[in-house]
């Protein structure tokens, strides 16, 4: 997304507080006068949570029922269809009052909403407009500086960092029957439920890169909560390489391929397509798609992968993913003198750290 031609065409601030506890709403009823200066400060804060990640999620409104009553989807896109600031001023208030409905978590603090229509931005070769919606939710303390006529003094206060955004919101108009291209920011380090989920009801769009990590998400849950619970841990191994080897060596999935490329077996097959038909509505995606396949993705959900074997003799058992299949390389039995299981470890020599 490229901002180095982008004009704020409108903004307002709303005042959000926390209904749980009584705190409460406030609306304005004008446009922030913005100058030169101003504005290029704010789209520098605007930008700034989606600048440096060229593979952010992309996400689309939706409604089980029908799009046009996911309320945001409907303010912003009667902002972009009726193309006023009194247009822009009414939706910027439903939003805030929509907003305010799911601020009932005691953790949640009274901050700013500022909702901005932008125009001129770049996006895939395209110039489209965007409607930004920003929520600050902690204020931070700074010095100001005020010359008088004879001495400099200094006064504390508390405001917005510009330098960070605790939520943030971009409504692209572009697809617009299929719920508008949306980019969405938390700074928490997983999306607030009130925020993601309530306020907004957002789901990553269907592509490729959607795809690709819910195929691995289908693996990883299988092996952890079927192959995992065997007492022989050789088909959990040998399945996570094969099926990460799978995702990183080809170019695009296929169920043909990729059931005959991962499975030793027909059994272990037909157990993995069982699991899935029994719990596919917890999982986004159809097994007999095909799909071009996300390096990214498949680079960032194999370092989720965490080959530990936990003992209970205080001892942990960490095995590398890696081309081999390195299952060969450890034994499992069963001492019957001892009464206890054991591992042997086959290996040429030990690695200097």
């Amino acid at each position: 997304m490229d901002f180095s031609s982008a004009k704020i065409k409108n903004l307002i601030i709303h005042e959000i507080g926390n209904k749980a506890r009584d705190e409460k709403l406030f609306l304005s009823s004008n446009l922030q006068e913005i100058n030169e200066e101003l504005e290029q400060v704010l789209l520098n804060y605007f930008h700034r949570p989606f600048k440096f990640n060229l593979n952010k999620e992309l996400y689309n409104f939706y409604h089980n029922s029908s799009l046009n009553l996911n309320e945001v989807y409907s303010y912003a896109k009667n902002t972009f269809s009726e193309n006023s600031e009194e247009a822009f001023i009414r939706n910027s208030k439903n939003i805030a009052m929509h907003l305010y409905e799911f601020t009932d978590h005691p953790k949640i603090t009274r901050g700013e909403l500022i909702v901005a229509e932008i125009s001129e931005v770049g996006y895939e070769n395209d110039i489209i407009s965007i409607l930004g919606i920003f929520k600050s939710e902690n204020k931070e303390a700074f010095i100001k500086v005020l010359k008088g006529s004879d001495k400099i003094n200094l006064q504390d206060d508390r405001g917005i960092n510009i330098s960070k955004i605790e939520k943030a919101c971009i409504i692209m108009n572009r697809t617009e029957e299929d719920g508008f291209t949306v980019l969405n920011a938390d700074n928490m380090s997983q999306a607030t439920d009130y925020w993601t989920n309530k306020f907004l009801h957002i789901r990553e769009i269907r592509n490729s890169s959607h795809k690709t990590k819910e195929i691995m998400k289908i693996c990883k849950v299988f092996n952890d909560e079927v192959l995992a619970t065997k007492d022989d841990n050789e088909d959990e191994f040998a399945f996570t390489n094969d099926y990460v080897n799978y995702m990183e060596d080809n170019e695009a999935y296929d169920m043909n391929s990729f059931t005959e490329t991962v499975f030793k077996s027909d059994d272990m097959k037909k157990k993995f397509l069982d699991f899935h038909e029994e719990n596919k509505e917890s999982f986004d995606i159809n097994l007999e798609d095909s799909f071009t396949v996300s390096p990214y993705d498949v680079k960032k959900q194999k370092r989720k992968i965490k080959n530990i074997i936990k003992l209970d003799t205080n001892l942990e058992l960490k095995v590398l993913l890696d081309k081999e299949d390195n299952s060969k390389n450890i034994e499992k039995g069963f001492d019957q003198s001892r009464g206890m299981s054991y591992y042997k470890v086959y290996f040429n020599k030990e690695l200097e750290e």
